[in-house]
């Protein structure tokens, strides 16, 4: 049998209360382990606050998880340094909940686009127009969108644009 693609075992995070709260330490996830296999499709349902966006934020490293291991593609990525990490970042994408607040409103939607392919040194700077452009038309956007800023854009428009961003790195595994 193939090893999952992701495996994530006992998985905790734990929020300390920062110099602006107080309270106890928020216990968000205790011991969480599941795999996913190549290509398949999951979905982690629960109600407000039962702790999904912090398992997907955790997965990707997006937040340091408190302990546990995380498993992408045979790679211990929670062992990882800042430089491997980043390499994995490439083939693992996160599309955020909120259109508003993830999107620069001083950057161009082909800034937006174009930036982690720049970060990750893909193509030169026709190539990276091209595969922004490209991942345009994959979520139905106008390809003159590239020259626009976020807010002139609708919601459901701007999530799309954030769905294009996390396809322009034709990533293997997406979190969204």
């Amino acid at each position: 049998m193939d090893a999952p693609f992701l495996s994530v075992r006992n998985l905790t995070k734990h929020f300390a209360p920062t110099a602006f709260s107080r309270g106890p330490i928020v216990r968000a996830l205790e011991d969480i382990s599941f795999d996913i296999a190549r290509g398949q499709v999951v979905g982690l349902v629960g109600e407000s606050g039962s702790g999904k966006t912090t398992i997907g934020r955790s997965v990707l490293r997006l937040i340091e998880p408190t302990s546990g291991e995380i498993s992408f593609d045979g790679i211990d990525i929670t062992k990882l340094s800042a430089g491997p990490l980043a390499r994995q970042r490439r083939k693992m994408q996160y599309i955020f909940q909120d259109p508003f607040a993830s999107l620069s409103p001083r950057m161009t939607i082909g800034q937006i686009l174009t930036e982690g392919l720049d970060i990750q040194g893909i193509g030169n700077r026709r190539e990276r127009r091209a595969r922004a452009e490209k991942a345009l038309a994959a979520v139905e956007l106008p390809v003159d969108a590239y020259d626009r800023y976020a807010h002139e854009f609708s919601g459901g428009q701007r999530q799309r644009i954030g769905i294009a961003r996390a396809l322009t790195l034709e990533p293997e595994f997406i979190v969204a």
